[in-house]
């Protein structure tokens, strides 16, 4: 992706304008101009900027310098899960974040399995800081995002923390607060939940604009899945998309016959409709690229469970919605935890 990114120089060079001049418009424009990237420590230009400055530059040249609010831009939330664990559901999400970056979607991975986090294990990286930090008070979102593979960015949990796996209501509000800042940085925002029905779990699932169930054929991954999907739709879960993936299938014949399995109880039992968007075959890739600390789509981006990986990312895109009309995720769910605690607190206040 570097290949497309600009430096200031070549933005200068590209409209005309003098460095100091581009420097200017940044600080007085900023909400008319594409965030900068960050790669190797280093920040460049979205190629869009060179359309955003010469606009900026023409609207000054008529005499029309006012800022124009641009709509607010807010990421693509969608919480990838499974309802055990064992069934590859992290590797999946950190591989299917860097092929939606190689299709040009800057895509952020937040680890939120609260106890057992390993996102950055299998990126090959060592994280600097944690949601541990955040939730102390040490650092802030900004300051956790670490640069991963392929320029995504990558969130680590806080592994082998109890005191993150305990984590309270107040905390997962104070990160879901956090996460209302990143939704306007990136495209999209892949939450790699838990495995389990916890409260932690349920709450990242409910904050999502998508959910991403990720299957294998073993039956109690079935079982599993569909506990998960049940307890949600006990909750009151809105009519959020919902995708399925069937991971880790010997053939293509097994991968139909266990999302026809589940998508069937949960329209059948739930009269909840669940799309498919893909399935991935079993490949000693995973386990090869494990071994070595990377992502099997870095390790080995034309074998088998890389194109699978590829394909389920087309299949998403093809499925995006407008984000301007959808807006902050996190911001509505954070909403609903507030709704509800003054609703508890009003029958206190009229006995008093």
């Amino acid at each position: 992706m570097a290949d497309f990114l600009l430096r200031i120089e070549d933005v200068a060079r590209l409209t005309g304008l003098e460095e100091s001049l581009l420097r200017f418009y940044e600080s007085e424009y900023p909400a008319e101009l594409p965030e900068k990237i960050v790669q190797g420590g280093a920040f460049f230009f979205d190629p869009a900027s060179v359309a955003a400055f010469t606009a900026i530059h023409a609207r000054r040249q008529t005499g029309s310098g006012k800022p124009q609010k641009a709509p607010d831009h807010f990421a693509r939330v969608i919480a990838v899960t499974s309802g055990k664990g064992g069934v590859g559901k992290t590797n999946l999400a950190l591989n299917l974040a860097i092929e939606l970056q190689r299709l040009g979607r800057m895509t952020v991975v937040l680890d939120a399995d609260m106890g057992l986090a390993n996102v950055h294990l299998l990126a090959g990286i060592t994280p600097r800081y944690s949601l541990r930090d955040l939730l102390a008070g040490q650092v802030g979102m900004a300051d956790i995002i670490e640069a991963g593979p392929e320029g995504i960015g990558i969130i680590a949990g806080g592994s082998g923390i109890l005191a993150m796996a305990d984590s309270g209501p107040q905390e997962r509000c104070r990160i879901i607060e956090a996460l209302m800042q990143l939704e306007k940085a990136a495209d999209i925002i892949l939450v790699d939940t838990g495995a389990g029905m916890g409260r932690g779990v349920r709450d990242f699932l409910l904050a999502a604009d998508e959910i991403l169930f990720v299957i294998t054929p073993d039956i109690t991954s079935l079982a599993d899945a569909y506990g998960l999907l049940k307890a949600l739709h006990q909750e009151n879960l809105p009519p959020l998309p919902i995708h399925l993936v069937v991971n880790m299938v010997q053939n293509l014949k097994q991968a139909a016959e266990v999302s026809l399995r589940f998508t069937g109880c949960a329209r059948d039992f739930l009269g909840r409709e669940i799309s498919d968007a893909g399935y991935v075959m079993r490949d000693t890739t995973v386990s090869q690229a494990t071994a070595r600390r990377m992502p099997y789509s870095v390790y080995r981006p034309e074998a088998r469970v890389s194109k699978n990986s590829r394909a389920i990312a087309h299949t998403l895109l093809q499925k995006e919605l407008p984000r301007a009309a959808a807006g902050s995720s996190f911001g509505r769910y954070l909403n609903l935890i507030r709704e509800a605690r003054q609703r508890l607190r009003l029958p206190a206040q009229e006995r008093a």
